[in-house]
């Protein structure tokens, strides 16, 4: 089940967000840069204020999470904090979650999507392209890139 968050669903958040971006990313980021835990719990309050928070619950239990910041003058949402819980990962959590980040946004009346994973992350640019996202160019970090992929999406 898809749900809108809540201040009270913080705590669990982070847990999903610390151990998926630990066990997803910790390979590919230079140590000296990888931090963990990534957020906590002030770091996701404060983007609750300007952000709308999704979580998939299962069994009660939140599982994964997503993330949309509209900017309404440019039609145009991004997407962020996708995580799902390594033990529900390939089991169309993810997809459900971007399905209905997607639907909102049409809602909002938003034209496109936009987000932004590392470069090396395959498995997470795959599965963008899977869900029709293309590579709209990069962003340049510290010690890596980051791919900035990008929607049109259709309003109702």
């Amino acid at each position: 089940m898809i749900r809108r968050a809540s201040e009270s669903d913080i705590k669990d958040i982070v847990d999903v967000i610390n151990l998926s971006n630990y066990t997803a990313y910790k390979n590919i980021i230079p140590p000296e840069y990888f931090k963990h835990p990534v957020v906590d719990y002030e770091d996701i309050r404060r983007d609750m204020e300007v952000m709308e928070f999704y979580v998939y619950e299962s069994h009660g239990r939140i599982v994964g999470v997503a993330a949309l910041y509209p900017i309404y003058s440019e039609e145009v949402g991004i997407v962020r904090w996708v995580y799902i819980h390594p033990d529900f990962q390939r089991r169309g959590v993810g997809t459900e979650l971007m399905n209905h980040i997607e639907d909102i946004a049409c809602k909002r009346g938003l034209k496109r999507l936009r987000l932004v994973t590392h470069e090396k992350a395959i498995w997470a640019i795959e599965f963008y392209r899977k869900l029709g996202y293309r590579i709209a160019g990069y962003r340049y970090r510290v010690a890596w890139r980051d791919a900035i992929l990008e929607k049109l999406i259709s309003t109702p």
